[in-house]
């Protein structure tokens, strides 16, 4: 019987030295394969992984909420042109929220000189077609918002407009 066991372990010994040979042992190939899946991964990340789609969002321009209105000293101009004539007209201003009518007095002759400057530069047959009129409405209004470093006014209105 003693025969019989170390037969048996020279047999277990000689198994496991078979194994190694042929396979090169359990314990051996988990590197191998760790490694394989990080190499796998890694070529999947860098190469074969589909790119995100960009998305480009423009900047819209923040909305400007209306505050009080301020109505100008009604003004009466010469209008260019041959058959110059005279403008009677109201202009009023719109304010940004937050800014308060009595802060703007001050500005107030500022307003009204660009209105000047701006309406008396126009004829009358331009002012008669209200198109234009509209047109003229907003160019003053973005020369006002120029001159005010596009705050405090949004807009202009006429409240009065009477051509001679």
């Amino acid at each position: 019987m003693a025969k019989d066991k170390e037969k048996g372990k020279e047999k277990g010994k000689d198994d496991e030295e078979t194994e190694e040979e042929e396979g090169g042992g359990g314990k051996s190939k988990l590197p191998m394969i760790i490694g394989g899946v990080i190499a796998l991964a890694a070529v999947y990340n860098f190469v074969l992984k589909p790119s995100p789609e960009v998305v480009i969002v423009e900047a819209s321009e923040p909305e400007i909420v209306e505050g009080e209105i301020v109505e100008l000293p009604e003004m009466v101009l010469n209008l260019q042109g041959d058959g110059a004539g005279f403008l009677r007209i109201g202009v009023a201003v719109v304010l940004e929220e937050g800014v308060l009518a009595a802060d703007f007095e001050m500005d107030k002759p500022i307003a009204q000189d660009i209105a000047v400057e701006y309406l008396s530069a126009q004829t009358s047959a331009d002012l008669a077609d209200p198109d234009y009129r509209r047109e003229a409405k907003e160019e003053l209004g973005m020369l006002m918002r120029e001159e005010f470093d596009d705050s405090t006014v949004v807009r202009v209105l006429f409240t009065t407009l009477v051509m001679q």
